[in-house]
This record gives structure tokens, sequence and C-alpha cells, in this order.
């Protein structure tokens, strides 16, 4: 293999190929620069951003952080192994510095938009305070507020009485609503600290298969629709480890002793 450049303007691309190959290129090249008529590098594989119109003009001041994790998500969706690999079975663990533990991988790699608008990773979330996840959508009627309640009375419980911060993200699983703004102003009528979650359809998707959320859009009279969903809350501590999925059957002061307990057991 060698190295020749082919110099465009002040640009130079490196071709790392036979030399047979190499002229072949430059021949064609000479005889049509129709492939570089614009200012991006030539791409074999297409455009790097795909730039839809968003569903909604609220949306605008989102688009290149949208773009961003349309394309970092497409990628993990290769990137990632499927369920049976991802799961640990009966008798083997894993330890990744933070515990050891006996459970199936639960979680994974994300990036999604911020209810301020900037990017989030799992990154951003390890290495602080115990996390407590649910997966909901601003539209819900009844169920959805209520499990918003229930976990911000959860999470002033444990501060006032355990001295115990849990921070509490949402991430919506309707995300063709849910805008970084609309998130915004929602979640501040439950509890300012609670940090909203959304992005892209795909994106989300993924986060929801990675968690293993189940939810189905149920179409009803109109364009309007609701959303099947479990409505699971996800402990995490603060290695973005699963360590317990309350359901709907846990009020706020059993929520929050459930916490509590499973807080303790890592001080002693």
């Amino acid at each position: 293999m060698s190295v020749s450049k082919l110099w465009l303007g002040k640009k130079a691309i490196l071709l790392f190929c036979p030399t047979s190959t190499r002229m072949r290129l430059f021949q064609s090249w000479r005889g049509s620069q129709k492939m570089f008529h614009s200012s991006r590098a030539p791409n074999k594989n297409g455009p790097l951003l795909a730039q839809g119109r968003p569903s909604s003009s609220s949306w605008r001041p989102y688009l290149i952080p949208i773009a961003v994790v349309g394309g970092i998500g497409g990628g993990l969706l290769f990137m990632h192994l499927n369920d049976e690999k991802r799961a640990i079975h009966r008798g083997q663990c894993r330890n990744d510095g933070c515990s050891t533990r006996n459970c199936p991988v639960i979680g994974g790699p994300f990036m999604l938009i911020g209810s301020d608008g900037g990017l989030v990773t799992e990154k951003d979330l390890q290495g602080g305070d115990w996390i407590l996840v649910y997966f909901g959508y601003t539209s819900s009627p009844d169920v959805g507020p209520a499990e918003l309640v229930k976990l911000a009375m959860a999470i002033n419980a444990l501060d006032s009485e355990h001295n115990i911060k849990v921070r509490p993200v949402f991430v919506t699983i309707d995300p063709q609503r849910d805008t970084p703004s609309h998130l915004r102003a929602y979640l501040k009528e439950f509890d300012e600290r609670i940090t909203g979650l959304t992005g892209p359809v795909g994106a989300v998707k993924q986060m929801a298969h990675e968690y293993r959320v189940f939810f189905k859009k149920v179409e009803e009279d109109g364009d309007d629709y609701l959303i099947e969903t479990s409505h699971n809350m996800y402990l995490m501590n603060p290695c973005m480890e699963i360590v317990r999925i309350f359901g709907l059957e846990y009020n706020a002061n059993q929520l929050s002793q459930e916490i509590h307990k499973e807080v303790e057991k890592t001080r002693n």
C-alpha cells in the first residue's frame, strides 16, 4: 500500500490504495469534479447528518443537538450486543469497580437532550448522588402525574429525614410532543430538581430498550393518542447500576423506606 495526496484547494485527501486504483481515481477526478462541487469532503456512506424537518417549531433551537444524537444513536444500535448476550446468567456476576451483583444487565449508554437543551449521557449522571429514573410522558391523564407526585414526596422525605440525596430523572416516551421546553415547564410543577430527558424517537426507543421499558401508542379520535406503559421507577446507584425497580404498588412512604434500605446496605 502507498500513500498519495490529491490537493483540492487547501484540503488534502489521503488515499490509502494500490497504485493502479489510485491512478483510476485520479483520472476520474480529472474528468469530472462533480463529487467535489460542495465544501464537504466525499463520503461514500452519504451525509454525515440527516436533517429532517422538526414536527414542531419549538424544536428548532435543538436541531443541531438532535441531529448529533440521531447520528450517534444510530451507531449505538449496531454497537450494542443483543439481549441474550448482555444477560448475566445465574451464578455469574459483574464487578465494574462499584459493586458486585447477580442480576441481568439493565441499562446502558444513551445520549439524549435535557430539559435545559443540552446533551446528556449516562456519564453525566455517574459519580454523584443515587438516581431515581421514571419513564413517562407529560400527556398522561392520571397515572403519570400521580407517579411524579409520589417521586417528589419520596425524595423530599429521604433528604429531610435521612440526609440522602436522590437525583430524580424523567425520561419521556413521547418525544414527538415532549420537547425540552415543554418538559421543563411541566416538571417544574412537581419538583424543580427533576431532570427531564427527551430526544429523537430512535434514541428514546433505544434507551427504553436498554432499560426493558414497555410502551405502546394507542390511537384515539383525531390526531390524539395515549401511551400504554408500565410506569416503573428505577433506582440506580452512583455508578448507574440498577439496584431496584419499583412499580405502581408502592406509595411515597414505602418508596422512600425501600430506597433508604438500599442506600444503608452500601454504608455498612
